[in-house]
């Protein structure tokens, strides 16, 4: 899509996941044994044609930038357009960034030096698979001012955060908006994805609205129905929102069933790309037993690993048994231990015969480079 360019907020939500991203920015997160969770906006919007993207950045953002690097292994190392990391501070800003709005403006200047009709903006902590051709096609064809893009989830009643939700009339345009705890059912929930005019942003970002604007969610989405033409789009197919431990091991583990994982990384031949990384296959020992698992490259196996995600370079010893667990790279499980229900981090090392289990809803997490 030519007439389209692409914001991704590198780390929006991280501080819902303060122990996994104390020394990372959320699009950075590793996620499904070879992939980081910014690879999935980048890769939607570069399948989606769109070449120019800015990832707005605001702390520990250094391995996000050697994770991108310049976009080539998403086809966006190019002359004109490309991949522009953003910084989190504006001209004569006295500090990063406090909301959405005010990262918006702080980048205000890059908006109105590009000369796209449209702009596409994402979090980096939506994993999915998405053709965004689509949705500006069907913001076009409405003549819409701002596309928001939701899904239909169940809320069940121990469900207590608070969302976006969209009342739609026939032809998809947005009636009514709420952001509030919902109660028990279906609703229509908001993706914090979008399509928007980049002459109405400017506008916006500029102060011509008739109402103060601080928070671009209340203020110009849930506030603005009525003031614009706001219609939403449905997204069907798989998705998952990482925001929560809780939710990111739930997410991960989802991955084990093949039907999941060819919603999201071939859909239709859309695929989800990442950094290319030469690395050994995984070697697995006289003694190795491997069910319903995803193994990475590099990885060594001598023991037992069962419904479990391992990145690469991980290290399961003789007689040590791995059970619903997510290891990240290089850590490594001497023998005759027992894990069940733990996330760890990279370059972590637990001990022969220790015993460390935690439960689906509060996972044991163990820390980078942490020796248990």
């Amino acid at each position: 899509m030519k007439n389209a360019m692409g914001l991704i907020f590198g780390n929006i939500h991280e501080k819902e996941l303060p122990e996994m991203t104390a020394g990372r920015t959320l699009g950075s997160l590793p996620f499904g044994g070879r992939f980081r969770l910014i690879d999935f906006a980048l890769s939607n919007m570069s399948n989606s044609g769109i070449e120019k993207i800015g990832i707005i950045t605001k702390s520990n953002y250094q391995s996000l930038m050697r994770h991108v690097g310049s976009g080539k292994s998403w086809d966006l190392s190019r002359k004109n357009g490309g991949v522009f990391f953003l910084p989190p501070f504006g001209s004569g800003s006295g500090g990063a960034y406090s909301s959405r709005f005010e990262a918006l403006t702080f980048n205000k200047d890059f908006i109105q030096k590009s000369d796209e009709k449209y702009l596409v903006m994402s979090d980096c902590d939506n994993v999915c698979n998405i053709d965004f051709d689509k949705v500006i096609k069907f913001h076009s064809d409405r003549n819409a001012d701002i596309t928001v893009i939701y899904r239909k989830k169940t809320i069940m009643p121990h469900d207590v955060k608070k969302r976006i939700t969209f009342t739609l009339d026939d032809d998809g345009k947005v009636i009514e908006a709420k952001h509030k705890i919902m109660p028990t059912g279906v609703h229509n929930i908001y993706t914090n994805m979008l399509v928007v005019n980049r002459a109405l942003l400017i506008s916006l970002l500029s102060g011509e609205s008739d109402v103060p604007i601080t928070s671009f969610s209340s203020d110009v989405i849930v506030g603005g129905v009525g003031d614009y033409a706001i219609y939403g789009y449905e997204l069907e197919g798989y998705f998952a929102g990482i925001d929560s431990m809780a939710n990111y091991f739930k997410h991960s583990m989802e991955l084990l069933d093949e039907s999941n994982r060819d919603a999201l990384f071939d859909n239709n031949g859309a695929r989800i790309r990442t950094r290319v990384r030469d690395s050994a296959p995984c070697k697995t020992g006289m003694n190795a037993e491997i069910s319903n698992s995803i193994i990475a490259d590099g990885c060594k196996v001598d023991g037992v690993v069962e419904n479990s995600i391992l990145f690469r370079g991980v290290e399961v010893q003789k007689g040590a048994v791995v059970r619903n667990s997510i290891l990240f790279q290089h850590t490594v499980v001497e023998s005759d231990s027992r894990l069940n229900c733990v996330i760890s981090d990279k370059d972590c090392r637990i001990l022969e015969g220790r015993v460390l289990s935690g439960h689906s809803t509060a996972p044991y997490f163990i820390r980078k480079g942490n020796i248990i």
